[in-house]
């Protein structure tokens, strides 16, 4: 160790003894008297490292190693080598991260439901806000219908943890997942690749460069992909199938020496039958809130008068959960396994967007430059399905989805004093608005639900870095948001399904054809919030960097816009409460996040571990229960998040890499009302496990003129999870164990490569997702489609 690493250590843990230690101290001491305790040797002589891993997670280019954040970071061409296919697959090799399609109550199969380090969203309604940002190109992506990506073109994607807010045009609580994609190149080239696999699995993929002019050049990407579904409904329709075709178009244009242009228009095409969905069991009892009407019990008390029963009993209960005697009873014989549905109604998620973006960069001078990001992207979305899984008619959905959203971000960044000082400032402005409508056909009614949406937000920030010495350095960021939400609900009961039956509740006035479910009116919130970040980072020698910060986050509040039975003031609802009170909303939620972090190269540039330990203080935390027709978010917690994580590379032997993580996370709730949730203190939290873990082995064989041969067996594993909010066991997912084998091959010109991938080789069953309906009385899930294989071809020219 250098003599003024060697004195910085002494300084630091001489600070940690002082009981008045300023903020920044104290947050290192944990962080830097770990650092002093790690291994620096290093073997001489050896010609090989692990290749350096460049990011732009804080908007500028720099070394992961010496980046003082948490990120993680996967190449295109690792991406590729992992046989990963969509963008929900890097969850298997990120610590403390979930990522997963969830269609909720709709229909949708590529609805993303992303966590990271406990912190996220499940629901796809556009009056609620994602946990974690998505990003491509820097422009935000604001609806997680559509958000399940599939990887083509991709050039790298980062997994930042934690409030992103100073460096990001919209303000994100939990994360951010930023994607870049692939660049033209200066030379006329291209790939196609060709896959088949497992359940008629047929994907063609291609890209070229086509330099235009000495200083224009483009680059056109395709993709067609096709799957068979492989949950089969008696009907012919095969849950689960893909069907997608998408295409990019980049041109990059450099005018000058100090400015470029980059203009990317792109589109994606769905037509498919919709998530792999089967049900898993029924309630047949009460649910979990009495005033929840149970849509079950009261088409089973129907059947059961219908075959000629007089005593107003359902066919079937929990101490009889199947009765074939009754032919209309909804019960257990619909629960036919995983890989079967006999659910009649229609089944199909159609997506559509189209989205461009025009990157805008001008160096002003040496040391300031100036960057715009403009972006339009648009949404059109159709899906139903058939909620209960059977001929009969509990609960059916089906939506639309169309939203349009524009984006305008401007970056200012500067370089001073010799790399001493970096920072940016930024102005952001976000527009969407669109329309959801949901056609619920229950068993009592059929009605409209969903409404008009609008959301903006505007916002200032800036974050700077100054590199105080050679050892030493301090980061500052602030961050002001303002941001104004309105929903407008248009539903209308369509159909009541018991008019003129006389029941009290189902045929009272305000359930005729005609009644609104929610008033006709606009319902509107606004918030404006200030939130700091602070980092400090030392490189204690040439190997070793500690740092640690302390970020503030919120996410906006929004509206929960399925609500039955309609809310009308005096009977369903108290009386005088004014159409607006009728809307139902809930308020934002805030985090403030506390982390300390190492990141250690050593045995000659042959090793890497980096690791963080983290503390999250949750406020207003907006948990979702399903206690009605739909899930429905309250502000009726507070919360404490505390855990860990570790990611290493090493290179054991020429030729060997050996990668590896470990994510553990302790939420827990600290305040919750179990009258308002149903929700008890020590519930975990939902799609949140406890511990996750990867490992992975990879060796490259030179076969000469024959070319190279790389093998790599991945083992990922996660602890047991709870899909929703209740810990419901029967949609719960025990801890489970995958294993992944990859063998590529690469011809010795590198014209061409074969990839054979081999997922889930031990043939683990499990839950991807699973829903609970209380009204519904239904728990629904999805499983895995089982072993697979895929072979690809690619030429490179």
């Amino acid at each position: 160790m250098s003599p003024r690493p060697q004195k910085l250590a002494h300084s630091i843990q001489q600070a940690c003894k002082s009981k008045r230690a300023a903020l920044p101290i104290s947050l290192l001491c944990g962080s830097a008297l770990l650092a002093t305790a790690l291994p620096a040797t290093a073997q001489e002589g050896s010609g090989w490292q692990i290749e350096e891993v460049t990011v732009t997670a804080r908007k500028r280019e720099e070394s992961l190693q010496d980046t003082p954040i948490a990120v993680t970071a996967f190449s295109g061409e690792g991406m590729e080598k992992r046989g990963m296919t969509k963008l929900n697959g890097i969850a298997a090799y990120s610590p403390n991260m979930s990522f997963q399609s969830n269609p909720s109550f709709g229909g949708a199969s590529n609805a993303a439901s992303i966590y990271i380090r406990g912190v996220g969203q499940k629901e796809f309604l556009p009056t609620t806000e994602p946990g974690v940002g998505l990003y491509v190109d820097g422009v935000y992506i604001a609806r997680s219908v559509g958000a399940i990506l599939d990887l083509v073109d991709i050039a790298q994607v980062e997994v930042l943890r934690g409030p992103q807010g100073t460096l990001f045009g919209r303000n994100t609580i939990g994360g951010a997942i930023s994607i870049t994609s692939q660049k033209p190149s200066e030379e006329f080239s291209g790939k196609i690749s060709a896959t088949v696999g497992t359940d008629s699995k047929r994907v063609i993929k291609g890209s070229v460069d086509i330099p235009l002019s000495d200083n224009l050049l483009s680059r056109i990407s395709f993709a067609d992909m096709q799957q068979d579904g492989y949950v089969h409904r008696t009907d012919g329709i095969d849950l689960g199938d893909d069907n997608t075709q998408t295409g990019r178009l980049n041109l990059l244009w450099t005018p000058s020496d100090s400015s470029e242009v980059n203009f990317s228009l792109e589109f994606s095409k769905d037509r498919e039958n919709g998530p792999a969905m089967s049900l898993l069991g029924i309630n047949l009892g009460n649910p979990i809130d009495p005033e929840t009407p149970p849509m079950a019990v009261i088409h089973n008390v129907g059947a059961n008068a219908a075959a000629g029963a007089t005593n107003g009993a359902p066919c079937a209960n929990p101490g009889m959960p199947i009765n074939l005697a009754v032919p209309g009873c909804y019960d257990l014989r619909y629960k036919v396994g995983d890989d079967q549905n006999l659910g009649t109604a229609p089944a199909f998620s159609n997506s559509d967007f189209m989205a461009s973006n025009l990157n805008v960069s001008l160096d002003l001078n040496d040391n300031i430059s100036f960057k715009s990001i403009t972006a339009w992207r648009d949404l059109d979305a159709e899906f139903a399905r058939d909620g209960d899984h059977s001929p009969h008619r509990v609960s059916q959905f089906h939506d639309t989805l169309e939203q349009k959203q524009f984006t305008q971000e401007f970056q200012l960044l500067g370089n001073h004093f010799d790399d001493s000082l970096n920072w940016i400032f930024g102005l952001y402005y976000f527009k969407e608005d669109g329309n959801n409508v949901n056609t619920l056909d229950f068993v009592m009614s059929n009605f409209t639900s969903g409404g008009r949406f609008e959301n903006t937000s505007k916002a200032a920030f800036g974050q700077a870095t100054w590199n105080i010495n050679d050892w030493f350095s301090l980061t500052m960021g602030l961050r002001y948001t303002e941001e104004d939400k309105s929903f407008s609900p248009d539903q209308v009961i369509l159909n009541n399904y018991f008019a003129g039956s006389g029941h009290p509740l189902l045929d009272a006035p305000f359930m005729q054809v005609g009644t609104r479910v929610l008033p006709f009116a606009t319902d509107s919130q606004s918030i404006s919030e200030l939130t700091p970040m602070v980092n400090a980072s030392f490189h204690v020698n040439d190997e070793l960097m500690v740092y640690s910060s302390y970020s503030e986050g919120f996410k906006s509040g929004g509206f929960t816009q399925r609500v039955f039975p309609p809310q009308i003031a005096g009977f369903t609802a108290p009386a005088g409460a004014t159409d607006q009170e009728l809307i139902p909303d809930f308020a934002p939620e805030f985090v403030e996040v506390y982390e300390l972090g190492a990141k250690y190269t050593g045995l000659d540039g042959r090793l890497r571990i980096n690791g963080a330990v983290f503390h999250t203080v949750y406020d207003d935390l907006q948990v979702q229960v399903f206690t009605s027709v739909a899930p429905v978010t309250k502000n009726a917690a507070s919360a404490k998040i505390t855990g860990w994580e570790l990611e290493t590379q090493w290179l054991p032997a020429e030729n060997w890499l050996i990668e590896a993580s470990y994510g553990w996370l302790n939420a827990r709730y600290d305040d919750i009302s179990f009258e308002e949730t149903f929700i008890r203190a020590d519930d975990e939290f939902e799609r949140v496990p406890e511990r996750t873990a990867s490992i992975a082995i990879n060796h490259d064989w030179d076969l000469g003129e024959a070319g190279t041969l790389t093998g790599r067996l991945d083992w990922s594993y996660r602890s047991k999870e709870y899909m929703d909010s209740f810990n419901t066991e029967l949609i719960a997912q025990p801890s489970y164990d995958l294993l992944n084998a990859n063998l590529n091959w690469t011809s010795a010109d590198e014209q061409w490569e074969v990839l054979f991938a081999l997922k889930n080789l031990n043939d683990e069953k499990y839950l991807m997702t699973g829903i609970i309906g209380d009204a519904f009385q239904t728990y629904e899930g999805i499983y895995n489609r089982g072993r697979e294989f895929s072979l690809t071809a690619q030429y490179h020219f």
